[in-house]
């Protein structure tokens, strides 16, 4: 196909989901809300929000689910680049609210998707009776864009290794997570307990090294420092 300007090739290949911008500020009929799918590595995203800071809940009319994601200001540059994967999920753009305890304010950043059937999907899969829940499905949906956001959102490194914050979750589901970790990547790890009743995940410094090679082509440069990265915080926190 010509015009007067250009050339348009059609056949060339585009990436599913890569060419898709935001639509914040748009309103989707009940039939367009239907017909939308999440592309494999969007879906990864938000599973690795579930695990961390991410929640899910139902709308009021209680027939479709939608994502929350709340992160501080120290965080914003992780929840744009989180935003910039899911703005064409959203009706509007991170929105600024202020809380405040003994007088002092804090100041927390959110998105939230759109209420949809295909987010609907991914909350049927994580939720029974409004309560987060780790099934063994997780093999096949911890992917390294998974695992990355996973860390971005609770990881910890101290020096001598990674802790995952696993709190919420039970033993059980705890031993499932180790499970993918240790056989779909060969990362070792143990299980770490916070203030003697809170299990968490704990990969040694010998495995940091393979661990990054995994998830650093996934993560924004404002979190490196959760790998033990050389980076300073305050500096990647402006990146």
């Amino acid at each position: 196909m010509k015009n007067n300007n250009f050339i348009i090739n059609e056949k060339s290949l585009v990436l599913w989901g890569s060419n898709l911008g935001s639509t914040a500020g748009t309103r989707y009929t009940k039939y367009v809300l239907s017909i939308i799918n999440l592309p494999n590595d969007i879906k990864s995203i938000i599973v690795g929000i579930i695990l961390s800071d991410g929640h899910m809940a139902m709308n009021y009319k209680g027939k479709n689910a939608y994502l929350i994601l709340n992160q501080s200001l120290a965080k914003s540059a992780y929840l744009y680049f989180v935003f910039s994967f899911l703005s064409h999920y959203c009706q509007s753009y991170p929105k600024l609210s202020v809380s405040y305890r003994l007088g002092k304010p804090s100041y927390i950043l959110r998105i939230a998707t759109r209420s949809m059937p295909c987010i609907t999907e991914l909350y049927i899969k994580f939720y029974v009776n409004k309560i987060r829940i780790i099934k063994p499905s997780i093999y096949n949906d911890l992917t390294p864009i998974a695992l990355a956001h996973w860390i971005m959102g609770d990881g910890s490194y101290n020096g001598k290794g990674l802790v995952l914050c696993t709190d919420s979750f039970k033993i059980k589901e705890v031993v499932l997570l180790m499970n993918v970790l240790i056989i779909r990547y060969n990362i070792n790890c143990t299980i770490t307990y916070h203030s003697k009743k809170y299990p968490r995940i704990y990969i040694g410094k010998k495995y940091i090294k393979p661990l990054q090679k995994i998830v650093l082509p996934y993560m924004h440069k404002s979190m490196f420092y959760k790998l033990g990265l050389c980076i300073k915080r305050k500096l990647a926190e402006r990146l």
